[in-house]
């Protein structure tokens, strides 16, 4: 941006430049720069909606109607015995529109009864180590620890 600014004379050539280097010009500084004592990646915490069960959920239950067939998997969710706590899917999940992140939650606190004793080992252990790792991300705080605890939980994808 500097580049650009220095070998520029309107704002037309300065923003077609920036653009060129596939640079936003129109942000010279941004918002936080003046203000003391501020740590903008420290100020941004994770959307466990959005980020984590409508996104990595919502991957992993689509990943395992693939291995298995929508029609299997919603046979296995209708048969999975109710219990307290759990929600039952009486009509499967592939008929579920507009499915809500609780939805998506309660979908993820029974999806590894579902598919434990059809799909590969290395499949389930997969869907373990990533569901560990949604609720593991959960947490209010991190420290050290818990970031270890966040990697050491995907390391079986590594292996695998």
């Amino acid at each position: 941006m500097e580049r650009a600014r220095k070998t520029t004379s309107t704002p037309a050539a300065y923003f077609k430049a920036c653009m060129a280097e596939n640079v936003n010009g129109n942000i010279i500084a941004p918002f936080w720069d003046g203000l003391p004592y501020t740590n903008i990646f420290a100020s941004q915490t994770p959307d466990v909606l959005h980020q984590l069960y409508q996104g990595v959920v919502t991957h992993l239950i689509k990943w395992c109607q693939t291995l298995l067939s929508e029609h299997e998997m919603d046979r296995r969710i209708r048969r999975m015995p109710r219990s307290l706590g759990l929600r039952h899917f009486k009509n499967g999940i592939s008929a579920l529109s507009q499915v809500s992140g609780t939805k998506r939650k309660n979908i993820g606190k029974v999806l590894l009864g579902c598919i434990v004793d059809e799909l590969h080992p290395r499949a389930v252990t997969a869907c373990c180590a990533i569901l560990d790792f949604v609720y593991l991300a959960q947490y209010t705080t991190h420290n050290n620890n818990t970031l270890t605890y966040l990697t050491d939980t995907l390391r079986p994808l590594a292996r695998q």
